[in-house]
């Protein structure tokens, strides 16, 4: 098992851009993604086939323009991430800790 990262740039230069930028955001949001910084979002992926089915519905879901990255890492890799957090830091309300949108699913295995 393993985590699919979305790592987008989005424009926001006019109202039309903010719409497409929100927009990506919830959609990815509806997919099943959390948080992680305010343009990188990530979910679980169980198999490849799975990260390939979720790789395409991003490339269809993605705004005209800007930037985005798609990558996977193992749980072995992401349990070797460093998470700096001071203590005034105020997380947005879309931001989840990892696994909380996967806790059933995890439990299942």
């Amino acid at each position: 098992m393993g985590w699919l990262f979305v790592c987008f740039d989005l424009p926001v230069v006019d109202k039309e851009d903010l719409r497409y930028a929100n927009n990506f955001r919830k959609d990815l949001l509806k997919l099943g993604y959390f948080m992680l910084q305010n343009s990188i979002y990530v979910r679980s992926c169980v198999t490849y086939d799975k990260t390939e089915q979720y790789i395409k519905i991003v490339k269809k879901l993605a705004p005209p323009t800007g930037q985005i990255n798609i990558f996977y890492l193992t749980d072995k890799q992401w349990s070797n991430s460093i998470c700096i957090e001071k203590a005034d830091y105020n997380p947005s309300k879309y931001k989840k800790k990892m696994g909380e949108n996967t806790e059933k699913q995890m439990t299942f295995w």
